[in-house]
């Protein structure tokens, strides 16, 4: 078994107290009491695996289309709320005290414990650790938030019901609670526990967030060299214990614990699958029901660089041949009209075809006359068409591609949630903005090398040579580099670009692709045809989400507003000053 589940983990736990107790001792089979906890290391392991079920990430197959890296266009789902600009303050809630006081039960008791000294500082390690993410995650979303250190009861208001901390006080406990969990940790761990790489990554991440505009407004370079320095010991670590970039991009998410694998959440079949969101992100026609996230907007085919180095330029360049000479992350991220097959039901059968065409051939039917859609209706599908890509794009990223429509929910592809290319970014950002462009420049040079992009000059297409420009350079990289991994949202957020973003595209929405096939019915593309043969058989034409995009301001982005849900539980919480309230989230 590879996941850490919680029930599983505290079953586990269960079972092993029990085998070594009395049988005839009841009350042992009836609770599990603290004292217990505190004398058993497996049972105090239960309890930490407790924290990785609440806390570890999992696919996420919707937040793409809160960004620019997802789009429904011509579909009938609505746009996210952060598009539309419909989010209010009970949009995003994340306020996990419950389980922060767990933690702080955990703190207060494991220093006592009787077992061996080192299981001890292990599990509090990770203890420390989740307690940093779960306040990072708060404010990153909100600022500062109620630093609660100690285990209280419910019942004791005093101790619960307080203030919000200054956002730089949340910081500095952040990064206190990592310092401390850091020498306590296993330097690497083969099985997905949290360890020293682990926390020393994830602290170059939250000193890179504490620098980035969205927290300091001044622009101050003692942040920035803050991140830099964090970074930077970061990667001489991974160095040191074998971590790196894997050679092939693809293969990340499908070679198992290979050594671009810092943080992940390990699924496996039967005892932890992710079939729902595998299913959803292929065509219908392989996934039985659950379909349609993470369709690739226009705009994010568009990032990927050409094989040379150079941008996709939608004002000189064919739609039909979108797919020729892309760098190597195009063809491991997104599938596209003609693309080589990508799961098993595919190979050795067919491509994916998702354009229109007249079926009945009768021009007086349809838009344009083209009423159908491809959508791999063959002789090898066993569900009719479906038109759930509404902009001609899957992603062909993190698939499983073992599982079948017939055993759809057996999927087992691990989710990373910190991989080496994240840390090697994080780095290259704060390099840049430190001045050492340099080192900013080695980096992407090698990102851009493992893409399989032609080195020309040395410098693999890339022309900046300012911190602004080379700064625009990071910010596109990581688009295409880390698509569908739940970093761009968040990126736009801290860059505050979350709002120019749309404003800067075409109608101020984002986009896809009609693809209509212009040829005789009975020769259209089918199965295993090359799409470079018949490219030109196309009319391709770039359309916009059918709902408008109505972005809000960039400071409703910046910070979102405190639930109301939680602002009526402890009046002392004020709201943010971008909300109608009174709290600074910059102090």
């Amino acid at each position: 078994m590879k996941t850490i589940s919680k029930l599983a983990g505290i079953i586990m736990a269960m079972f092993t107290f029990i085998q070594c107790s009395d049988p005839l001792d009841k009350e042992n089979l009836a609770v599990i009491t603290g004292d217990l906890v505190w004398s058993n290391p497996d049972i105090a392991e239960a309890y930490v695996n407790d924290m990785y079920a609440s806390f570890m990430p999992g696919f996420d197959v919707g937040e793409a289309s809160n960004c620019d890296e997802g789009g429904v266009t011509n579909g009938n789902t609505l746009i996210s709320s952060y598009i539309n600009g419909t989010f209010t303050y009970d949009t995003y809630n994340y306020y996990p005290y419950d389980e922060i006081r767990r933690i702080n039960i955990f703190l207060a008791n494991i220093d006592g414990a009787t077992f061996e000294e080192s299981i001890k500082k292990n599990l509090k390690g990770q203890a420390l650790f989740w307690r940093a993410w779960a306040y990072f995650r708060m404010v990153r979303a909100y600022g500062g938030v109620p630093l609660i250190l100690e285990p209280a009861e419910p019942t004791d208001t005093e101790a619960i019901f307080v203030p919000r901390n200054k956002t730089s006080e949340c910081y500095t406990q952040i990064v206190k609670d990592l310092n401390d969990a850091i020498p306590l940790l296993d330097d690497k761990s083969d099985i997905g526990r949290i360890d020293k790489c682990v926390a020393l990554s994830f602290k170059g991440k939250v000193l890179l967030f504490k620098a980035s505009p969205q927290f300091n407004r001044n622009n101050d370079a003692a942040l920035w060299q803050e991140a830099y320095a964090a970074n930077r010991a970061a990667l001489d670590f991974l160095d040191a214990q074998g971590k790196g970039l894997y050679e092939n991009y693809k293969q990340i998410w499908l070679d198992e614990m290979n050594k671009e694998v810092i943080m992940v959440r390990r699924y496996s079949y039967p005892e932890a699958p992710n079939g729902g969101p595998q299913a959803s992100i292929r065509p219908l026609v392989y996934a039985r029901g659950a379909v349609g996230g993470n369709r690739p907007s226009l705009e994010l085919v568009n990032a990927y660089p050409m094989k040379d180095g150079s941008r996709w330029d939608p004002a000189t360049m064919d739609y039909r041949k979108l797919h020729q000479d892309r760098d190597a992350r195009f063809y491991a991220s997104i599938a596209y009209n003609g693309a080589e097959p990508y799961i098993v039901p595919m190979f050795g059968n067919e491509n994916l075809w998702t354009y229109w065409y007249d079926r009945d051939e009768n021009p007086e039917t349809g838009i344009n006359g083209k009423e159908s859609r491809a959508d791999n209706q063959t002789d090898f599908g066993d569900v009719g068409e479906n038109s759930y890509a509404h902009n001609s794009f899957y992603s062909s990223k993190m698939l499983d591609q073992t599982i079948s429509r017939n055993n759809i929910n057996d999927g087992s592809v691990d989710w990373i949630e910190i991989r080496y290319a994240e840390v090697l970014m994080n780095y290259a950002e704060a390099a840049n903005e430190t001045g050492r462009t340099d080192e900013a420049l080695d980096v992407l040079y090698k990102i851009r090398q493992r893409a399989a992009i032609e080195p020309g000059d040395g410098r693999y297409g890339i022309t900046a040579t300012s911190v602004n420009e080379l700064r625009k350079v990071i910010q596109d990289e990581r688009f295409v580099e880390f698509a569908f991994e739940t970093k761009r949202f968040w990126d736009l957020r801290r860059w505050r670009i979350f709002a120019s973003t749309f404003d800067n595209m075409e109608g101020k929405t984002r986009h896809g692709l009609r693809i209509e096939y212009n040829g005789d019915v009975s020769q259209r593309p089918r199965l295993l045809t090359d799409i470079n043969s018949v490219w030109d058989q196309f009319t391709v034409t770039a359309i916009p989400d059918i709902q408008p995009s109505n972005v809000l301001s960039e400071d409703k982005y910046s910070f979102f507003g405190i639930p109301l849900a939680t602002l009526n539980r402890n009046s002392k919480i004020e709201q943010n000053n971008t909300w109608e309230g009174t709290f600074n989230p910059l102090d």
